[in-house]
């Protein structure tokens, strides 16, 4: 892996500001009676993959560009383009941090200026704190001060899919390989050491999705695609929980408050009306429906103070939004 840290390189991407082409957007109802608006949509034939939000706005790429609006998805504008695939995305206060898949990390500020390559070669997903950029690739997983002063390899994990971090810890879900299907819940310490199992491992099949794994101050949360279900664990390991289960395909999800938004693409060869978007308690209960049904295509999913956002990965499609 090539990481760039001491000659910043800016890329010829950035200081776009092109208006999206459905504005006011596009409007139907969930099942609670929100309106579900979509926006973005038919801006050109790329799939629209990552999504992250905060209350400076909302957040998403597509294969070839990076995108932001307002919250509640107005006055969207392309921030940045020139990627191959733009997949995996997160932000601070002041910056979104993009993984072009399997090619680069890109740090750009939010108004999209200001772009520079982090690392290269072989990127998957990416996490950030206060101090530090934490990334996988091939070769393990990895962390840079934000200053890109160095690059240094915290863990050797193959088939790390999805990342998170809290005040100690760098917490991965691995998606197995065409090798070894076996999916696996670890930490391991953001100083470097032992990987620790937090879960058993579980049989998976074979997937690139990249956000499966969220973190509070208590548990750790993911999904399971294969299985259907949506777990938590302690975060120093112990007795996993199902929390909802019977789920078609679940491939993403987001903590919020006392909850957990979970994205459900159907299962092959089963009923489109599976697909949709659920909200289901952190302690267990009866799963909520934000948006279910044939005309729902969702893929990862993001939250602010008022609204939940999902993306489609459907050729031309858009991001859309319902209510909490």
């Amino acid at each position: 892996m090539r990481a760039i840290s001491s000659v910043l390189v800016t890329l010829l991407l950035v200081g776009c500001s092109d208006q999206a082409t459905n504005d006011p957007p596009n409007t139907s109802y969930g099942p609670g009676g929100c309106p579900l608006v979509t926006f973005n949509e038919g801006v050109d034939e790329s799939a629209v993959n990552g999504i992250v939000a905060d209350e400076s706005g909302v957040y998403w790429t597509r294969d070839d560009s990076v995108w932001r609006a307002d919250p509640g998805g107005t006055s969207p504008k392309r921030l940045a383009q020139g990627f191959n695939l733009a997949y995996t995305l997160a932000m601070d206060d002041e910056a979104l941090y993009v993984v072009d898949y399997a090619e680069k990390l890109v740090r750009m500020n939010k108004d999209g200026s200001g772009a520079v390559v982090l690392a290269q070669d072989s990127i998957s997903v990416v996490a950030v704190d206060e101090s530090s950029v934490y990334f996988t690739s091939t070769a393990g997983l990895f962390r840079t001060p934000k200053d890109m002063s160095k690059v240094e390899s915290l863990a050797s994990i193959s088939g790390a899919g999805s990342i998170a971090v809290d005040d100690a810890f760098v917490y991965v879900r691995t998606i197995g390989n065409a090798d070894d299907l076996s999916g696996r819940t670890v930490r391991v310490p953001k100083a470097g050491g032992e990987i620790e199992e937090i879960a058993p491992p579980t049989t998976v099949t074979y997937h690139i999705f990249f956000h499966e794994l969220e973190v509070d101050g208590t548990n750790v949360y993911w999904v399971e695609p294969s299985a259907g279900t949506l777990m938590k664990a302690p975060k120093a390991g112990g007795t996993p929980v199902v929390l909802a289960k019977d789920l078609a395909d679940p491939v993403s999800l987001t903590l919020d408050g006392d909850d957990v938004y979970v994205t459900l693409r159907s299962k092959d060869g089963g009923s489109l009306d599976e697909r949709g978007v659920i909200r289901v308690p952190k302690e267990g209960g009866d799963v909520a429906n934000v948006a279910r049904g044939p005309q729902i295509s969702a893929f990862d999913v993001a939250v602010d103070a008022t609204h939940v956002y999902w993306t489609a990965r459907v050729a031309g499609a858009g991001v859309t939004m319902s209510c909490k």
